[in-house]
């Protein structure tokens, strides 16, 4: 846009339409280049917003972060139910007790003899998931322990030899009934 001095300037022949144009283009070059130009100042309720956005981000982080724990929590439930539908061993369909320390509790499984005998020496071993309880074979049990030690309740494991001499006479049995 022209003003009006820049017209009358051009009527009376002074200068050509060529240095007007040059003349507004190097006025708004050093318009872009003015390094003291500043922003308008963000109003209080642009820093309410702002703030806002910020908090709504951090609370989206947490849930996303909550989401994906559930999810992996979820994912390493089902490959243990699946390592235990793989190595279980039926243990309810026998009529000697098996009992078992789960936490502070006391725990028990029926099971047949020989079932007991192979928990006793470490070949079985008991997994808890979903507050059930499942006999599996020590391969399962050591697989279950890689990926969760929680849910892994009992393995007999066999106890490295004591060097005392007192008790050598003496073994602890595995099988005690409680």
């Amino acid at each position: 846009m022209r003003n009006a001095l820049q017209d009358q300037l051009l009527k009376a022949g002074l200068v050509k339409d060529k240095q007007v144009k040059e003349a507004q283009k190097q006025k708004q070059q050093t318009q872009r280049q003015q390094p003291g130009r500043r922003a308008p100042q963000a109003s209080a309720a642009q820093r309410q917003a702002e703030a806002a956005a910020q908090q709504k981000a951090a609370r989206d982080k947490a849930l996303n972060a909550e989401r994906e724990a559930r999810a992996a929590r979820k994912a390493l439930d089902a490959q243990i139910l699946q390592l235990v539908q793989q190595h279980r061993r039926p243990h309810n369909d026998g009529d000697d007790p098996y009992s078992f320390v789960d936490g502070s509790r006391i725990k028990r499984v029926y099971v047949t003899a020989p079932t007991r005998e192979a928990l006793a020496r470490g070949e079985y071993g008991i997994v808890r998931l979903r507050n059930r309880y499942f006999v599996v074979t020590a391969e399962g049990a050591a697989a279950v322990r890689e990926r969760s030690p929680e849910h892994l309740v009992v393995l007999n494991q066999d106890a490295p030899a004591s060097d005392d001499a007192a008790y050598a006479e003496h073994p602890i049995p595995d099988d005690l009934m409680w």
